[in-house]
């Protein structure tokens, strides 16, 4: 079911998916950042210039049918499987500098994975030109953008299983 917005601002987006192996396998393929773009539909490239770690800054490029655009990413969380066997990776996306996330805890059968995107109260008006005029209106966008968070989701879960 596609995701209900508000009539101010967009709301959060969350997708989630059970994995049917460890956390560690699911962290090895979520954290290499660059290898984003096989599973995001519309993420074509992340280009991160050092070992990730909280403060990584980096660039993407994104594409929605023919418009292609530039997003800026910096790290903000990076958690990789601890005592608790649960990891995170969450990083600020420019320039609406809205938070994406994802959240792996083990379960007794493998992984259970969730991305987020978070609300966005009030875009800039940048943001909100290039939203309405150029991709079609934010909230025809978020509703691609869910469905591409459960294909991310999907192709990541094939791909753990695949060698498991």
């Amino acid at each position: 079911m596609p995701p209900r917005f508000p009539a101010e601002g967009l709301a959060a987006l969350e997708a989630d998916v059970h994995v049917d192996a460890p956390v560690e396998r699911v962290w090895a393929l979520l954290s290499d950042l660059r290898s984003m773009s096989r599973r995001s539909p519309e993420t074509v490239r992340m280009f991160i210039a050092d070992e990730p770690t909280v403060g990584s800054r980096g660039l993407n490029v994104n594409r929605r049918g023919v418009v292609v655009w530039p997003t800026t990413t910096r790290i903000t969380q990076w958690k990789s499987p601890t005592h608790d066997g649960s990891a995170a990776l969450a990083f600020d996306v420019g320039p609406a500098h809205v938070e994406w996330s994802y959240e792996l805890r083990p379960t007794s059968a493998g992984t259970h994975v969730v991305e987020r995107r978070a609300a966005i109260p009030r875009a800039g008006a940048v943001v909100r030109f290039v939203g309405r005029w150029v991709m079609g209106g934010s909230q025809n966008h978020d509703v691609e953008l869910f469905e591409g968070m459960r294909r991310t989701l999907e192709q990541l879960k094939r791909e753990a299983e695949q060698d498991s």
